[in-house]
């Protein structure tokens, strides 16, 4: 293959690997994924279009989730070179989905370079990186705002610096290479060490490297890191406090490599187990087949890739599928993803994306060797490839339609509240954002917007209220088994405020009683036959006294035979002012039920306890 013929080959695999990001995007993901942590990173990446990476402490309410304050700033927990790409493709472009073309035509062009480098056949190497690029795990991921693919591409790049700088003695390739080391050490610094240390490993091994001594080469390449690690460090002190101290850690050290309890928030987590990292370890080894292009058969050809192909090279390639799967058996990721939730059915095994670059390169060159001695055979597997690889795709097409089924129909119950000059409380964000519907609900960091969505806080609402005067105050109410509702809110207020309630035992069930919770204080009376109750809460004699700022629960209780058989009420957030002289609520309260001895659930929709009108 000629040089011109191999630079267009290259640009039309660039061309139809961004191709197919954009419109994977557009297809599965036009309101982010099921994962969520993508829009933490365009979230990161529309903050530093405004010169910033930290936002102030007082926008604590309308934060991402994956993020905290840190003295007095809120730091995202995701390190940014990766939102760089997505908002100067956004300043570029007018849209961030350009750093999504950019990523995957980047990492498909880099695979075809890394086995070229390694095989020294660029008809081997134009088929990998189609194979790559078609591989179901990188369509998906290459479709979505999450790093892995981005992180993969700087990698890979470094190792194709590493390999061709060695070879030729290329002083400025080995620099270079250096430079996209450090940068992938800032982005995933555990991934930038699995992926580039075997290519640096081999580099140091080689027999022939350029004329240069293996000191030569350290010295070339730590050139090139040095200033971004300084720079890596710089930021880290600046913005989390210390130099050694990553963003990743501000949502606490329980999510890190080791066992024990494990959790993206201290709140919020399992316990694992080595035996469940060998049980994650073996889950996305069985499933990783399914999403490369090929299944078994390109397995198959890698084997004899390996095994017929020739120069050292082919080893640190080889060495990525061993080095990735047991660096990350004692990370929780790999297992959770398989168990906790359906990351390796709809993503595929996203942390090991590492390991398809052996198996497409080496099976690039077993398939290219089949069909220089028989193109009939070359053929045969070629269908049953595709035919594998279609048979793949339409179970996560699927899944992730139906996610973002969910998100739309989210999206048209905001719409239609027609929301103006509004502040919309969302009981599912912040901490709990890896369970929310409402990824696609984004905050300018400016704060100057017609609808800010806020994290809901209990008491601290009010608070909040009051700091947005002019704004009115709705709640976006998710139940599981109704579609979710925008209610309006207001701030009802004096020295005492009587709640008025219209509750709904279930039929033949005289024995339920009306309950008032507030802190450790519980009032209960018998439901009268009417089913309307009424409490008083504040300063008057005989009022329920309320304390600093929480949340109270007015609701109805069915005994049982051993326990409650059920509860319904509505919490209500509360504040005192005025030095405990007035009493703020902020009403209708949110509805939850409990059935037996499960767990709270939302009941947005048909709640059998009723506010009336408040009685001052």
């Amino acid at each position: 293959m000629t040089a011109a013929r191999w630079r267009a080959a290259l640009v039309l695999l660039a061309l139809v690997a961004g191709a197919a990001a954009v419109l994977t995007n557009l297809a599965l993901f036009p309101l982010y994924s099921l994962n969520r942590d993508d829009s933490v990173y365009v979230a990161l990446a529309r903050l530093l279009q405004t010169g910033a990476v930290t936002l102030p402490a007082d926008h604590d309410a309308f934060r991402p989730w994956a993020s905290a304050v840190v003295g007095d700033r809120i730091v995202l927990k995701y390190a940014p070179p990766w939102p760089a790409v997505i908002a100067a493709g956004d300043w570029l472009t007018g849209s961030p989905r350009a750093a999504l073309a950019v990523s995957a035509a980047a990492a498909a062009v880099l695979v075809a370079l890394l086995a070229a480098e390694v095989l020294r056949d660029r008809v081997a190497a134009l088929t990998a990186g189609a194979l790559f690029a078609l591989s179901p795990v990188v369509l998906v991921q290459s479709g979505t705002y999450l790093p892995y693919l981005s992180a993969l591409a700087l990698g890979l790049g470094a190792a194709v610096l590493l390999l061709s700088g060695a070879r030729l003695g290329s002083t400025p390739r080995l620099v270079l290479a250096g430079a996209v080391a450090g940068v992938a050490a800032f982005a995933r610094p555990f991934d930038a060490l699995l992926t580039v240390a075997p290519f640096g490993l081999a580099v140091l091994l080689a027999r022939d490297r350029g004329g240069l001594s293996r000191v030569g080469v350290v010295w070339r390449v730590a050139a090139g890191a040095l200033p971004v690690l300084a720079l890596t460090l710089v930021y880290n002190a600046a913005v989390v406090g210390g130099p050694l101290r990553l963003p990743f850690t501000v949502t606490g050290p329980q999510d890190t490599f080791g066992f024990g309890e494990r959790g993206v928030f201290p709140e919020y987590t399992v316990e694992f187990t080595p035996a469940d990292g060998v049980a994650g370890l073996l889950t996305n080894l069985v499933g990783t087949p399914g999403w490369v292009a090929g299944g078994l058969v390109l397995v198959a050809l890698a084997v004899l890739g390996l095994l017929r192909s020739r120069g050292p090279g082919r080893w640190a390639v080889a060495a990525l599928a061993v080095v990735v799967p047991l660096g990350y058996l004692p990370f929780w990721g790999p297992w959770a993803m398989s168990t906790q939730w359906d990351g390796l059915a709809l993503f595929g095994p996203f942390y090991w994306l590492p390991v398809v670059v052996p198996l497409v390169v080496l099976g690039a060159a077993g398939l290219v060797r089949v069909a220089r001695r028989n193109r009939p055979a070359a053929a045969g597997l070629v269908v049953v490839m595709a035919v594998l690889t279609a048979l793949a795709v339409p179970g996560p097409v699927a899944g992730h339609r139906a996610v973002s089924g969910q998100y739309r129909a989210v999206q048209q119950v905001v719409a239609d509240a027609d929301l103006d000059d509004a502040l919309l409380f969302l009981p599912r964000r912040g901490d709990l954002g890896f369970v929310s519907s409402t990824p696609f609900l984004e905050n300018d960091p400016s704060l100057r917007q017609p609808v800010l969505y806020a994290e809901q806080r209990g008491g601290a609402d009010l608070a909040l209220a009051e700091r947005f005067p002019g704004r009115s105050l709705h709640r976006l109410s998710e139940d599981a088994d109704a579609p979710p509702v925008v209610e309006p809110l207001q701030v009802d207020a004096g020295p005492q405020v009587t709640l008025r309630l219209r509750l709904t035992a279930p039929a033949g069930r005289p024995d339920a009683v009306a309950y008032l919770t507030a802190g450790d204080r519980t009032r209960e009376q018998p439901l009268p036959p009417s089913g309307e109750v009424s409490w008083t809460v504040g300063t008057a004699p005989g009022a329920v006294p309320l304390e600093g700022a929480g949340v109270l629960a007015v609701g109805v209780a069915v005994p049982g035979d051993d326990g409650p058989a059920g509860r319904w009420e509505r919490r209500i957030a509360f504040r005192t002012v005025d030095g405990g002289a007035r009493v703020e609520l902020l009403r209708p309260g949110q509805a939850w039920a409990r059935t037996g001895g499960g767990p709270w659930l939302p009941d947005a929709v048909g709640s059998p306890v009723e506010e009336i009108a408040p009685v001052r």
